[in-house]
């Protein structure tokens, strides 16, 4: 294969980075409690940066009744003290801001910074559950990084980085360059990509924007991913040689020198694709700054529901398979953070005329002193489901139950419970929390102070099963798109979905392009290696499969072709509601939980303002497929659907959502708002029994 000039320019300058600690630790404010509260907030330092200076900024209160000199609260980096922060009475009962300087030395790839609670309100005699024993730290709490950027060698094995970087907890934002007009063979490979790029970012979230040559202008500035054939490349790869097959190079960016291209080469859109394959299936096995790719076997054909990250259907799913590693089934102290485990459920399952969704939950603890005190109580969205008080460790005292369980496993106690989740509580995206709570004991004359060593678990090997349901869904549906990409993740690698882009797509078509199949591969957790990108004159093509339509009036002709089958229409200034409205009975996620939706008349107006639209209605090709639209007035709106699917997927639902720009009166920031519609006619998909 050809080789790339590695030219350089002069390295990027330092930059500022600040982590907002409650983003980071997902949480508006971190309240301690009990003598030792604490809080433990994971941060990560890229790869490619080197941090040259670093200061905490904590926003804080504490409780008025602790004694001063024997109160702080200490603040710790990797275990390591970065210092005290005395709790003196002046400040007592208000908010206090501090800075601390924080030794770059101490900062590694991955990082945990923990306030450790250090609190008494009684000489002697303290119950170390007490009111009084309280400080809570602000969510808007900062930690201020000067970075200065690294100089890495152009060296494949280290894919994902620095395109991607685990270390780096922020949503991925990841430029995509294009030649002026790119095929939709072309953008196929680069939607394999991104489905690839979705998966591997998981909850941080992902955002490809696309640079178009000739558009656009420079490269843009940072690390970047560049799509090039003998017919379609950027002007600065003109005097590179003619691609003799599929390739990926890493090379520097000539724009800034600092960072990286991720260059996917080829004679033709074809090569693209066998490269694209490549790098999602094997980047594990590349090396070096360029190789040249061989098309290897075709994968086996996927089985629907199958997503690597979706509940299985075929058997009960154990609970170590939902989550990344044991540890998330722990929890410490007497007032432990609750125990999470998250399940994404086929939105078409029918579970709802059923006795419920059985769980065999098995847990473990460590003995309270009396029983009846002490629970571990179990919830599903925040809902309780049941609470199970935790058995003592002396007999006969306390509450008298007769138990075959828990046994006694070194020192600890394990109960198994058969727990029925209902149908009407699930959601495709559900979470199941464990949270135990242990009792405090203080004997007369305060003898035998509780000791904090209360330990709580839930065995991986617990299972939930959704085996043997039917799939049978009402469509369409939005909320199934906007939280799981449903219909088109049904097959996880998309082998049963097209996507229909302009005849010229410009860079915010292809940036929805990207961003919702990154969103799908975030979804399944695996790329969409068989995602099918043509244009308008191309969809008897693909007629039998789902179909994604992107674009706007006139440039998308899908639209203006099936206006008579679109639930509404939204073209320059001109938007109308075309059909009348249904009834907002539908079936919510398969679950049988009705959800009332805005139901409307026909109306047509006339407006100027920016307006972006997310549609949903049953294919014009092929009975009982599935069409999505993501449109604007104008193209450049387009992007605000991806916005409002970031924000508020959980409220879109019906057949329509419209999304809106707004100013926030607070902040001044540009905000979007979706407002979701059900109109015109519904089909279903799947079979009751």
């Amino acid at each position: 294969m050809p080789t790339v000039s590695n030219t350089t320019a002069s390295p990027l300058p330092t930059r500022v980075r600040r982590l907002n600690l409650g983003q980071l630790g997902n949480q508006t404010a971190f309240r301690l409690r009990t003598t030792e509260g604490r809080a433990d907030i994971n941060f990560g330092l890229r790869a490619d940066e080197l941090v040259t200076q670093a200061v905490l900024r904590l926003r804080y209160a504490y409780s008025p009744a602790l004694i001063p000199g024997q109160s702080h609260i200490k603040v710790l980096l990797n275990d390591e003290v970065m210092t005290t922060l005395p709790l003196t009475a002046n400040n007592a009962g208000q908010p206090v801001t501090q800075e601390v300087t924080i030794d770059p030395r101490f900062i590694v790839d991955f990082n945990r910074l923990t306030l450790q609670f250090v609190g008494h309100y009684a000489q002697n005699c303290e119950l170390s559950g007490h009111s009084s024993l309280w400080a809570d730290v602000s969510g808007a709490s900062e930690l201020e990084l000067t970075v200065r950027p690294i100089e890495l060698r152009n060296d494949l094995a280290r894919l994902p980085e620095p395109f991607f970087d685990p270390r780096d907890l922020g949503r991925l934002n990841l430029p995509f360059v294009f030649a002026a007009q790119p095929s939709p063979a072309t953008l196929r490979a680069a939607g394999i990509t991104a489905s690839w790029f979705g998966q591997l970012a998981a909850w941080r979230g992902a955002r490809f924007t696309a640079h178009l040559d000739g558009v656009d202008g420079a490269l843009p500035a940072g690390h970047a991913l560049v799509f090039a054939t003998n017919s379609e490349r950027p002007a600065w790869l003109a005097q590179t040689p003619p691609f003799t097959g599929p390739g990926l190079s890493m090379l520097s960016n000539p724009g800034d020198g600092g960072s990286r291209l991720l260059l996917v080469s080829g004679r033709d859109g074809e090569d693209l694709r066998v490269a694209a394959d490549a790098l999602v299936r094997g980047a594990i096995a590349l090396s070096g700054s360029q190789v040249a790719v061989q098309p290897g076997p075709a994968a086996p054909a996927r089985a629907p529901y199958d997503a690597p990250n979706w509940v299985r259907m075929d058997r009960p799913t154990t609970f170590g398979e939902l989550v990344q590693t044991p540890e998330q089934l722990q929890a410490a102290g007497r007032q432990t953070d609750s125990i999470r485990v998250d399940l994404r459920i086929p939105p078409d399952l029918y579970a709802w005329k059923s006795q419920g969704v059985p769980v065999d939950l098995k847990f473990r603890y460590t003995p309270p002193v009396r029983a009846g005190e002490s629970r571990m109580t179990m919830s599903l969205n925040q809902s309780l489901v049941q609470a199970f008080n935790l058995r003592a460790s002396e007999p006969g005292r306390g509450e008298e139950r007769s138990w075959s369980l828990p046994l006694m496993d070194k020192g600890l106690a394990v109960e198994r419970q058969r727990v029925v989740l209902s149908p009407f509580q699930l959601a495709p995206r559900s979470q199941l929390q464990y949270a135990y709570s242990f009792a405090t004991h203080r004997g007369a004359d305060c003898e035998n102070p509780a000791v904090d060593n209360a330990r709580g678990a839930v065995d991986p090997d617990s299972t939930i099963d959704f085996s043997g349901y039917p799939h049978y869904v009402e469509l369409p549906q939005l909320s199934h798109f906007a939280s799981l990409g449903f219909p088109f993740t049904r097959y996880a690698d998309l082998s049963q979905t097209a996507v229909v882009v302009p005849e010229q797509p410009g860079r915010d078509d292809i940036e929805t392009l990207l961003t919702l199949l990154g969103r799908m591969g975030e979804s399944t957790g695996t790329p969409a290696t068989q995602v099918a990108v043509v244009g308008p004159r191309q969809v008897d093509t693909v007629r039998d499969r789902d179909l994604l339509l992107i674009g706007t009036a006139p440039a998308q002709p899908l639209l203006q072709d099936w206006k008579e089958h679109l639930p509404a229409v939204v073209a320059g200034t001109q938007r109308s509601v075309s059909q009348p409205a249904r009834p907002g009975t539908a079936l919510y996620g398969g679950f049988g939980l009705p959800r009332e939706t805005r139901s409307v008349t026909q109306e047509r107006i006339e407006a100027t303002g920016p307006l972006a639209a997310l549609l949903g209605f049953e294919s014009p090709l092929a009975s009982g497929r599935s069409v999505v639209v993501v449109t604007a007035g104008e193209s450049r709106d387009l992007p605000k659907v991806l916005d409002a699917l970031d924000t508020q997927a959980s409220a879109m639902h019906g057949s329509v959502v419209f999304v809106r720009s707004l100013r926030d009166p607070f902040s001044g920031r540009d905000t979007v708002k979706g407002e979701s519609i059900a109109v015109g006619p519904t089909y279903t998909n799947g079979v009751l029994p």
